[in-house]
């Protein structure tokens, strides 16, 4: 009987071993699971925008999609940059001791607290753990947030959990924020990102200065591939502003459209100036990039 006992504790023992592997999400992370921006390789990799005109993440897009400040007139971008050097652990400065090098600088929201800052997505197949490394020179104020469903507007993703003055995720210097998976806002049976189903991560700054995303962290129960376009081999097309005028990282037809959607301008190439245009919004298109762009 007592073997027969032990036999089924050690079989219950391989099986609860086996539901608690976890995998790796991404496959250029260091020995502790850690995927850094410290690379235009990774970045280009994994990092791209989301679906700019219909404020949402892109199906069809990278599995980290950064997410403008939603501000008007210009809709500050976030955006990577392989060597952003961050503050230290003293949060005094940028590049004291303890700082990493590159990261993901998501723009700051329209003033204290308020709750229309950048942010980025994490795309996940499923999660079983999920954890950032980021730094500021202030105390951060952010909110996480999340859906299983792809086609949700970012303005109507869940809240699990908000950071203010009154009660800030961490203060000046370099943090590292784990244990996100099982935040859910203190509501039982709310939302959680952890679990074995697609799910949507959207972490957005809410506050008026940048906050810098070095590194992220993502676990999964099984090992599956990821299921977005572009996990490595041909660059998306990105649109950066320079004052009015447009630039594309590679040469594309790039087309300006005002805002009631008449086409105003189009060529093939990696450069437009914008100065000669009426004052007034554009969308800009590349590819499958859309931006706006206020000509003043």
């Amino acid at each position: 009987m007592k073997k027969g006992i032990t036999t089924l504790f050690l079989g219950l023992a391989c099986a609860m071993g086996m539901q608690a592997q976890e995998y790796n999400l991404f496959a250029d992370v260091d020995a502790d699971g850690w995927l850094w921006f410290d690379s235009q390789e990774k970045i280009d990799k994994y990092v791209g925008l989301c679906d700019e005109e219909n404020y949402k993440v892109d199906p069809n897009g990278k599995p980290i999609q950064l997410v403008y400040a939603d501000i008007m007139p210009d809709y500050p971008q976030s955006t990577a940059d392989p060597f952003w050097i961050g503050v230290g652990e003293d949060g005094e400065d940028f590049g004291t001791p303890g700082y990493r090098t590159g990261a993901l600088v998501i723009a700051p929201s329209a003033s204290l607290t308020a709750t229309n800052g950048g942010g980025f997505v994490v795309c996940m197949p499923s999660c079983t753990t999920y954890s950032i490394c980021l730094s500021t020179g202030f105390q951060v104020y952010c909110r996480i947030m999340g859906t299983t469903d792809v086609n949700t507007s970012f303005t109507n993703y869940t809240n699990i959990s908000a950071y203010s003055m009154f009660n800030s995720l961490c203060g000046a210097g370099i943090y590292t924020w784990t244990g996100i998976e099982t935040l859910d806002n203190g509501n039982e049976g709310a939302l959680r990102l952890k679990g074995d189903q697609p799910v949507y991560a959207y972490f957005q700054n809410n506050r008026n200065q940048e906050v810098y995303i070095h590194g992220i962290r993502v676990t999964t129960p099984t090992n599956s591939t990821l299921s977005v376009r572009d996990a490595g081999a041909v660059q998306q097309n990105r649109i950066f502003f320079e004052g009015n005028r447009v630039v594309l990282n590679e040469p594309a037809r790039l087309e300006v459209y005002n805002a009631e959607g008449v086409l105003m301008n189009a060529a093939h190439t990696d450069r437009m100036d914008l100065s000669g245009m009426p004052k007034g919004i554009y969308i800009v298109k590349a590819g499958d990039a859309t931006r706006k762009l206020v000509v003043q």
